[in-house]
């Protein structure tokens, strides 16, 4: 199961909760628990004060009571684990350890992640826009592999290959999004240094339109996730590709990939500061436990911190040779966790909801024994997203048709809908690679 249903309250004894009707509920009160799994609401995650008398009738438009935390109970402070590690710290000078002359942390303005803008709407039906992004995804694809071959050779990067595959991107996740998020959950362990930059930039791309950013915004945005990585192509293959636990020294050498492709990029023409800054700062964190440089978190950069939530993100939810892959949900209950300390708090609050908790592609199980596959999300409403039927309870294959589990809270599909777990591509010998929607096979 995908759920997070028991954990808080797991947490508390029994006497020091409350049950309480959802309408009962007051200001002030700490829910534990729901009285319905938590993926199946829209609340981010389980554990939540009510600080308004509007969530009250958001709890108990989902929930008919719930348990609370009885006054008077201490709050149990709740260590999540860290991701990803810092590692060993590194020797500490006038600069910090970085190894890039003159290079000095630059304090950021923090203003709202959010841009005052309208929303972006849906251009194009997700199944027209899906053979235009799978084409611009075999394309990206194939540059992003050149271009980190140039890198590891010493050849001049081919900046506006890299331009051209972020603009084909950008295009089609502003025509609409679903599409090409759904490209970048098709992944292949053998590939994954271009997989992963290509799906950085795809994600970053999709979390700034959900931010509302201007175009050219998600062009640069874009540009930063392409580029975050390509120091590691000066990282030696025995330690990259290493599939145990890197040794202290080692992990030295791996953090090195931050400084490594700053210098790689400093030294290009016409590169975009903000990759340059990025691609030396997304392993900073909030805390000041990350590297090269361990600033805090006035001094990073909203692109770098944004990068950083959505590099860890894709790396957690990819089958590396060190790690198996994590359920959209798992790994999204790893950046709530570490919010404020790994991640910056709003960067990872609004990538939950940007990307939701089943994004397109990935498959899954419903209560009715059902497997299907999420084809498109609502931005209101991730835990109910639209679900291509492919197989029905007993895994025999069935007509491709497609079910609106948004409607399953207004009465009009039946609560059987409702997705019981995710699945890891291959189950049921079904991959996404492989997969095709109708009607993009009849065009």
């Amino acid at each position: 199961m995908d759920d997070y249903s028991g954990d808080a309250k797991k947490t508390y004894s029994k006497e020091n909760l409350v049950k309480v009707a959802a309408s009962q509920l007051q200001v002030g009160m700490y829910v534990v628990e729901l009285d319905r799994p938590w993926l199946e609401t829209p609340f981010l995650t389980q554990g939540f004060d009510i600080r308004h008398r509007s969530e009250v009738a958001k709890v108990a438009q989902y929930c008919d009571h719930v348990f609370v935390l009885r006054q008077g109970v201490p709050r149990k402070k709740h260590e999540p684990k860290k991701f990803p590690t810092a590692g060993p710290k590194r020797p500490q000078g006038p600069n910090k350890g970085t190894l890039v002359a003159n290079l000095k942390p630059r304090r950021h303005k923090k203003r709202p992640l959010a841009r005052s803008r309208p929303a972006y709407d849906n251009v194009r039906p997700v199944q027209e826009e899906h053979p235009v992004a799978r084409a611009a995804y075999a394309k990206g694809k194939s540059a992003v592999k050149q271009l980190l071959h140039s890198a590891q050779i010493g050849q001049m990067l081919d900046t506006d290959v890299a331009e051209e595959v972020v603009a084909e991107c950008v295009e089609s996740i502003v025509s609409n999004a679903d599409a090409m998020i759904w490209m970048s959950k098709i992944k292949h362990e053998h590939e994954y240094t271009a997989e992963h930059s290509l799906n950085v930039c795809i994600l970053a791309i999709a979390f700034g339109r959900h931010l509302n950013f201007e175009e050219d915004e998600l062009k640069k945005l874009g540009l930063c996730g392409l580029l975050h990585d390509v120091g590691k192509m000066k990282i030696p293959a025995e330690i990259l590709d290493k599939p145990g636990d890197l040794t202290e020294d080692e992990f030295r050498v791996m953090q090195d990939h931050t400084v490594a492709g700053h210098k790689l990029l400093s030294e290009e023409e016409g590169v975009l500061p903000v990759a340059v800054d990025v691609v030396l700062n997304h392993h900073e964190r909030p805390d000041g436990s990350g590297y090269p440089r361990g600033l805090s978190e006035g001094e990073i950069s909203e692109y770098a911190k944004i990068i950083s939530v959505v590099d860890a993100y894709d790396a957690m939810t990819s089958d590396r040779c060190y790690s198996r892959a994590k359920s959209p949900v798992d790994a999204q209950k790893v950046l709530y966790e570490n919010r404020g300390k790994q991640f910056d708090d709003e960067c990872a609050l609004q990538f939950m909801q940007a990307i939701g908790p089943y994004p397109p592609g990935t498959w899954v199980e419903l209560h009715n024994g059902m497997v299907g596959i999420v084809l498109a999300g609502r931005r209101k409403f991730r835990h109910l997203p639209s679900v291509i039927l492919v197989l029905d309870k007993d895994r025999q294959r069935v007509e491709q048709k497609t079910v609106d589990l948004h409607l399953t809270d207004k009465g009009g599909l039946d609560r059987g809908f409702l997705i019981k777990k995710t699945l890891k591509d291959g189950t049921h010998d079904l991959r996404l690679e492989d997969f095709r929607l109708e009607v993009e096979a009849a065009s």
